[in-house]
């Protein structure tokens, strides 16, 4: 029974992460120069179709603060604020060091995965696809003019799209990330 329920549920699976894959890559790729507003918000929504013909479309919000703040200060603040909301750092991508090597020099581009196993262990406990949204991403970039900003995807609606008794708990995720994001601003 288990098996047939993820089989139904496969065509959603791949549209979210799909759709989480190419909002996080053409949105935020590796320190772009996406929107540099102080609080800006871009609505996206892509529809994806799976190779059995189905289709899902997931609509969430890319926000870009801006920070008064150095890089390395940037950093150092997204780190305070995710441990002052009861959350930790999972892993940490170090974009700007990997593409060097390809020739491609940026002032800073920093990807960190944040959350907090004790949530998602309850979230996990409902379904496994959730994996496909949490730990939700921050990314800290430096635009051209070497000002810090820090971009993330809003988690409640992917929450929905994964599983709508998820929503209740991205709502909290979406609340987290809004305090973690205004506390880096500052």
């Amino acid at each position: 029974m288990r098996a047939m329920l993820a089989l139904r549920r496969f065509p959603k699976l791949l549209g979210v992460i799909s759709t989480t894959a190419v909002l996080a890559l053409g949105a935020s790729a590796c320190g772009g120069t996406g929107s540099e507003g102080n609080g800006q918000q871009d609505q996206s929504e892509r529809t994806v179709t799976d190779s059995d013909g189905n289709s899902s479309t997931t609509k969430t919000t890319l926000t870009t603060v801006t920070s008064e703040q150095s890089f390395d200060e940037t950093v150092s603040s997204l780190k305070r604020a995710v441990s002052d909301n009861g959350m930790m750092v999972l892993g940490e991508v170090n974009q700007a060091g990997a593409l060097r090597a390809t020739g491609l020099q940026l002032d800073g581009a920093h990807s960190f995965f944040v959350g907090n196993p004790s949530a998602g262990k309850k979230f996990f406990g409902k379904t496994a696809e959730i994996g496909s949204v949490v730990p939700m991403r921050f990314h800290v970039w430096a635009g051209d003019d070497g000002t810090a900003h820090v971009s993330y995807f809003d988690p409640k609606p992917l929450f929905t799209a994964v599983d709508p008794q998820l929503s209740q708990g991205g709502q909290k995720m979406s609340t987290a990330a809004s305090e973690i994001s205004d506390a880096v601003r500052e």
